[in-house]
């Protein structure tokens, strides 16, 4: 959340810069340009945010687009109104200690409105962008999770030999010093793989409930605040995972002690 605000800060800081040096090359005067710009900002920024953040979500997507005209239309003439303002308070006071370092079509209503909301649409454009990437970052995440939800078995080396464990047989995972313990109903084996490896390619019905252990939450037999038992083994959770874990095994139904 700090670094979203941190980035739309920076961004706004970007267009004052570019409208001090837009109208700074028009005028011939960079201070009142920034002068200018300055009261101009909140207008835009306002601008922006209501028709990138309530028009478009809320009349736009929704497919309200009579509603979306009305409003966008009011819009407009609010904006272009304010703008005008701004200029006219610009023009009588600001401009007054050098009249002569600005061109009176430089406050043109044409200029102020393709200006604003040339700024208005670049930013639509940039946030559809970022939503663009979110949307397909989120596609491919779910993308992976039903390949991993749709394997049936676990591939791991043991003694440099590749190994399928079935997942279905699959009891928890224990790391200890050097190696990882796979436990299943029928064997146990050993790895060099790392569990934090393991953990993301295992499906949804495995969960890590400690920095050592990563249970299949459907061998659970029962559980408590501090354990679950799984074939007649106490294996602990910790305080890291325990929110996460005891939420999950609530939802799976299973007894707790």
């Amino acid at each position: 959340m700090t670094r979203r605000i941190g980035l739309h800060i920076l961004y706004w800081i970007l267009i004052l810069i570019f409208l001090s040096i837009f109208f700074g090359f028009i005028w011939k005067s960079g201070l009142l340009a920034f002068y200018f710009s300055s009261l101009l900002l909140p207008i835009v920024i306002g601008t922006t945010y209501y028709f990138n953040f309530h028009l478009v979500p809320q009349y736009l997507l929704k497919g309200k687009y009579r509603k979306f005209s009305l409003y966008f239309f009011s819009m407009l003439v609010i904006s272009l109104y304010l703008e005008m303002l701004v200029a006219l308070v610009s023009f009588l006071f600001i401009a007054e200690a050098s009249t002569a370092a600005i061109e009176l079509q430089g406050l043109s209503i044409f200029i102020l409105g393709i200006t604003l909301y040339l700024i208005v649409f670049i930013s639509s454009f940039i946030r559809l962008l970022f939503q663009l990437k979110k949307n397909t970052k989120l596609v491919e995440n779910l993308q992976t999770e039903q390949e991993k939800n749709a394997q049936q078995s676990l591939l791991v080396k043991v003694n440099r030999k590749n190994h399928q464990v079935p997942l279905n047989d699959l009891l928890y995972i224990e790391s200890l010093s050097d190696y990882v313990k796979i436990v299943t109903s029928e064997t146990e084996l050993t790895t060099r793989e790392r569990i934090t490896h393991l953990d993301s390619s295992l499906p949804q019905n495995f969960i890590r409930i400690h920095r050592s252990f990563i249970i299949n939450k459907e061998k659970v037999n029962s559980f408590s605040n501090t354990e679950v038992m799984i074939n007649g083994n106490s294996i602990p959770i910790s305080r890291t995972y325990k929110k996460t874990a005891l939420e999950v095994l609530e939802a799976q139904q299973i007894k707790p002690e």
